[in-house]
């Protein structure tokens, strides 16, 4: 069959190229063939909505949905038109090109999607959890602590006869053993606690002051003897201190937990980084001579 003249023209042979071509891509990417001006509801957009919103991308989205009541259902959908009227309205406006609000939140898009290469949680050796609790045992370490109870004289209230008033009480208090739970009876109020149990250097500091903290770690515990007086930035103390526990550090088995939950954490961090470093190194970096000096092998 002979073809008449004008189907060999090459406009129409362009055309029906084009026509092919546009055809396809409305078939493969259906969503660019979408009007702009309409937005779509359905259980996908509503379930990625929900997701997003809730920064829950491991739960389950559809039960999520189906759970809300009609009220929370209208007001999710009313969430869902208002924000992508607004989206879409923005890229309109060309918002999209200079806004570093904009930029950062596709960085910490991009930063997820990163850490979403590590999974969730891995079992790990023996071998791996004391390597790591040996490189890290400074992080564990328990620091010292005292349990104590205090006599206090104001300065204030007593001025330079506050220490002799301590001196004096002391006496009492050894002569009379008078027991832990007795010193609420003598002395002055003080502006904290009475009794301190289990409480480290920088807690106690943070009430009597660093000198009178450091003099108190220093004493020997006695569960009868009274000793001070101790100078604070307040007054005068006379301390029964019963229980001094050394710094030290947990056996693994102790925290076994806590030192595999850091372990998956840190290597968690190390593929993000690693992912993102390979992603990095896909572009070429044109830095100033200026600036050469300071930059990051």
């Amino acid at each position: 069959m002979k073809l008449p003249g004008w189907a060999h023209e090459p406009i129409l042979h362009f055309l029906l190229v084009g026509f092919v071509v546009f055809t396809a891509n409305e078939w493969l990417n259906p969503e660019t063939s979408v009007d702009g001006r309409v937005i779509s509801i359905d259980r996908e957009s509503l379930t990625r909505f929900i997701q997003f919103r809730t920064q829950a991308f491991s739960e389950n989205a559809n039960k999520r949905l189906d759970s809300l009541s009609q009220d929370a259902l209208s007001d999710l959908i009313d969430q869902y038109i208002r924000e992508e009227a607004l989206y879409r309205k923005a890229l309109s406006y060309g918002m999209d090109t200079q806004d570093y609000v904009i930029k950062r939140r596709l960085v910490q898009k991009m930063e997820f999607l990163a850490e979403g290469t590590a999974p969730a949680s891995e079992s790990h050796s023996t071998e791996a959890l004391r390597s790591y609790y040996e490189a890290n045992s400074d992080k564990y370490e328990i620091p010292a602590a005292v349990t104590f109870t205090h006599v206090f004289f104001s300065s204030d209230r007593n001025g330079s006869e506050v220490v002799r008033i301590a001196e004096e009480t002391l006496e009492i208090l050894n002569r009379d053993q008078i027991r832990f739970d007795q010193a609420p009876g003598f002395g002055e109020r003080f502006p904290y606690q009475l009794n301190y149990v289990e409480r480290t250097q920088e807690e106690v500091a943070g009430h009597f002051g660093t000198p009178a903290a450091n003099v108190l770690f220093q004493l020997k515990p006695d569960k009868q003897e009274w000793q001070g007086p101790i100078q604070s930035a307040f007054g005068n103390h006379l301390v029964l201190l019963t229980d001094r526990q050394p710094a030290r550090v947990p056996p693994l088995e102790e925290i076994i937990e806590q030192v595999a939950s850091e372990l998956q954490s840190s290597l968690e961090r190390e593929r993000k980084d690693a992912v993102i470093k390979e992603l990095v190194a896909e572009f070429e970096v044109d830095i100033s001579p200026e600036f050469t000096v300071v930059l990051k092998e």
